[in-house]
């Protein structure tokens, strides 16, 4: 009987145990989280105004490069797929805020 007193509070001690370290390791997401999201929300604006900037500005060069002034070796499609791309990591962004949002 002694043995089996022994074995349960191992185990109860090990159950506290865990429950100390999952609440340490969610304390420690929170503490990283948090300061991070705000950080992201924040900057939100300015990034998404940057992205769509340079990518409407990217297709636009590359429209007047190739109809205008006619460059004979310019990268027409490379541009424009550069363009989207920077346009589309507004997906990613968003992405992340949500990420860093949900509990």
């Amino acid at each position: 009987m002694n043995s089996l007193t022994a074995q349960r509070a191992a185990a109860n001690t090990r159950h506290r145990l865990a429950g100390i370290g999952r609440g340490l390791i969610h304390f420690s997401w929170t503490a990283v989280r948090v300061p991070l999201l705000a950080l992201l929300v924040t900057m939100e604006p300015l990034v998404c105004w940057i992205l769509g900037a340079v990518a409407v500005l990217g297709v636009l060069v590359s429209l007047l490069f190739e109809f205008v002034v006619r460059l004979p070796h310019y990268p027409f499609w490379l541009m424009m797929g550069i363009s989207v791309g920077v346009a589309a990591l507004q997906i990613p962004y968003y992405l992340l805020i949500r990420l860093l949002s949900s509990r």
